[in-house]
């Protein structure tokens, strides 16, 4: 929308696209007219761009203008001054342009950035986390290695899941699944009973507790159910209602287990993450029970998406 003015935004002529969209003729664009179809907050912004444009030779302001429905959005309205041989400037030659999608994706990318930043901090944070933890209990630097590396691996799987989760929602089964597959599938068939609904989890549920299923799958494989053909893994999982608030129920029991040394049975990461980190981020009660021969480990967790939005909270 093209727009000719003298002095300071007193308008002399505005095109037909203006009058097209604002529904104002010329006469009433004229002189102060055209600021009746600015947006009242935004008013000040134009009146003061309008008087520093002389001295900074040029006008530039964002104003929200209104359309012939009544809705606003946002313009990017510029001139440029004509002047005589002397310098002086005679009038000025403007244009308002649509920029209202552009700053919706601006602000959108924002919150985007500022979210990723967000999830990168706290990625870092349980990386140096996982690193200190595996450090202080690895008697060797192969041993370090090998479950460091691990452990990513698995924190590495469940952030490809949260990539995915607009699309396909994380489920405890998909969690379980993913887990028990990378590390152990040729005994999922007989080994491993798996059964419980498809309860969605929260994204910043997600990483905490797939690091959970994966020190319980590893141990299972290493001195559990897994470590011997006669061994069996059950996991059941259900929901029910505590106080009008839903929470999961997860039951992992492992039986024929082998007989653990005195070194694998001391308290580990794995016991101190779903002991320690689980009710301290995720408010969740947990209780862990080695006797002979069998292994429990309960996780009684808050759901929380009684609103969509927390899916992702």
């Amino acid at each position: 929308m093209i727009w000719r003015s003298v002095g300071q935004g007193s308008w002399t002529w505005s095109s037909p696209q203006w009058a097209r969209y604002t529904g104002q003729t010329v006469n009433d664009s004229v002189e102060s007219g055209w600021l009746n179809v600015v947006h009242p907050d935004d008013r000040e912004t134009a009146k003061e761009a309008w008087r520093s444009a002389p001295a900074v030779g040029k006008f530039s302001a964002e104003l929200r203008i209104c359309s012939q429905d009544g809705g606003f959005r946002w313009f990017q309205t510029r001139g440029s001054p004509i002047r005589d041989d002397t310098g002086s400037i005679l009038e000025w030659i403007g244009t308002s342009t649509d920029v209202d999608d552009l700053r919706r994706l601006q602000s959108q990318q924002k919150v985007l950035v500022a979210e990723l930043q967000h999830r990168t901090r706290n990625l870092i944070g349980v990386i140096h986390s996982i690193a200190m933890q595996t450090l202080q209990r690895a008697d060797t630097l192969d041993s370090f290695r090998d479950r460091f590396e691990n452990r990513l691996a698995a924190l590495s799987r469940v952030q490809g899941l949260l990539s995915t989760s607009e699309d396909e929602p994380i489920t405890i089964r998909r969690l379980i699944e993913m887990e028990l597959k990378a590390l152990a599938e040729e005994q999922m068939g007989d080994q491993v009973e798996a059964a419980g609904p498809d309860t969605v989890v929260r994204n910043s549920t997600a990483q905490t507790l797939a690091l959970a299923v994966h020190e319980l799958s590893t141990n299972a494989l290493k001195y559990g159910a897994l470590a011997t053909p006669h061994g069996r893994l059950q996991i059941h999982w259900y929901e029910h209602v505590r106080g009008d608030r839903p929470w999961l129920h997860l039951n992992w029991r492992e039986t024929g287990v082998l007989e653990r040394s005195s070194a694998t049975a001391r308290r580990g990461y794995g016991r101190i993450l779903i002991e320690q980190a689980l009710p301290h981020q995720l408010g969740a009660e947990t209780d862990m029970r080695l006797t002979a021969g069998e292994m429990a480990c309960t996780i009684n967790l808050p759901l929380r998406h009684n609103h969509s939005g927390d899916l992702h909270g």
